[in-house]
């Protein structure tokens, strides 16, 4: 994880929640969609009726390579359950797009019945099960 650019996402997500809940018209969140900015460097954070919940400003060499940095910093979110609220809506899902809300990629992904796995998580867990399985037929 960038040391820079975390601390910055951090607090950005943050202020995000809490943008939405001071809302006047706040249903239920259901999405979060980041938009990249390249004309001034910065991330702008949307719910899922487009409003602007966020916009920070990221330092120039970041731009263009923060999708990783974001997907720690979802997950590291999700374990200090900052998305245990009441106006969370489940399946709950971040993903960045381009300047006309296309999704170019899916960068977190909350359900309280499914997990989503990345793929080095699955080549691990592919290779401890294929451990377990070759011991328990010996």
């Amino acid at each position: 994880m960038n040391k820079v650019t975390a601390p910055i996402l951090e607090i950005a997500i943050k202020e995000s929640l809490m943008n939405y809940e001071s809302k006047e018209d706040n249903n239920f969140l259901q999405d979060l969609y980041l938009y990249i900015d390249n004309e001034d460097n910065s991330l702008v954070i949307y719910d899922n009726t487009d409003y602007v919940l966020n916009k920070v400003q990221l330092p120039d060499e970041q731009c263009f390579d923060i999708t990783h940095t974001l997907q720690q910093v979802f997950q590291q979110a999700e374990k200090e359950q900052l998305f245990e609220r009441d106006y969370i809506l489940k399946p709950f899902t971040v993903s960045m797009v381009d300047k006309d809300f296309v999704v170019l990629e899916e960068i977190f992904f909350l359900d309280d019945d499914t997990v989503k796995i990345n793929d080095s998580m699955w080549t691990s867990i592919e290779k401890d099960l294929d451990i377990f399985i070759d011991n328990l037929l010996k």
